[in-house]
């Protein structure tokens, strides 16, 4: 029969992990392989859109620093137009949708358009180097709390994160999309009286 317009068809997000198929989630499997279309960013394996379908269509809409394909608001809009067309949309996201992943953006855009959606959680690049380096983020006796802070604010803007609480020496401290800004970040902490003989793990893709 054919499609018509009244047949709303439904998106998740799903995340996609660090890049090694082998630690994405069953369910985020299975739902790669029932898409009908996957809408996916720059920082998804090669090895992980391989597990999907060769017949499911696949749309680029890749970001990176200071340069992005496709603006956040027509992600937004192309998700909620695919699910109009009666699509069953998979929007794979590195690491875990909900974790500086705009997944949050994503979800309240589709809510507000009458899209069901769902999120599948996937694991986050903190914990996938930490696992890959065997380096513990909590440790009893020495990490009584964890931390994920941004190290990149939008349009370049000033890193004006609470510096004083993040120089913590009993806390594990994670940044993310830090490497442009590492020096900014490490002066800073020792500035609030972080010990310059820290231990400190750079990680970059």
């Amino acid at each position: 029969t054919r499609m018509t317009n009244t047949q709303i068809g439904r998106v998740t997000l799903v995340g996609a992990g660090p890049g090694d198929p082998d630690l994405l989630t069953v369910k985020a499997v299975k739902a790669i392989a029932r898409a009908d279309v996957l809408v996916f960013d720059r920082l998804v394996s090669a090895e992980v859109l391989a597990l999907a379908p060769a017949h499911i269509r696949r749309v680029e809409v890749g970001k990176q620093s200071g340069h992005h394909s496709v603006p956040q608001d027509e992600i937004n809009e192309i998700l909620i137009e695919l699910a109009r067309q009666g699509r069953d949309v998979v929007r794979l996201k590195g690491g875990d949708p909900l974790i500086f992943g705009r997944g949050g953006e994503e979800l309240e855009a589709l809510r507000d358009a009458g899209i069901p959606c769902a999120c599948i959680p996937g694991i986050t690049a903190a914990q996938g180097a930490a696992s890959a380096a065997q380096i513990p983020l909590t440790h009893r006796g020495l990490a009584t709390s964890l931390r994920y802070v941004t190290g990149h604010r939008a349009a370049n803007a000033p890193l004006d994160l609470d510096w004083e609480s993040l120089a913590s020496g009993d806390t594990t401290l994670v940044v993310y999309m830090g490497a442009s800004t590492i020096g900014e970040i490490a002066g800073n902490l020792m500035a609030q009286g972080l010990a310059a003989s820290t231990p400190v793990l750079a990680i970059a893709a």
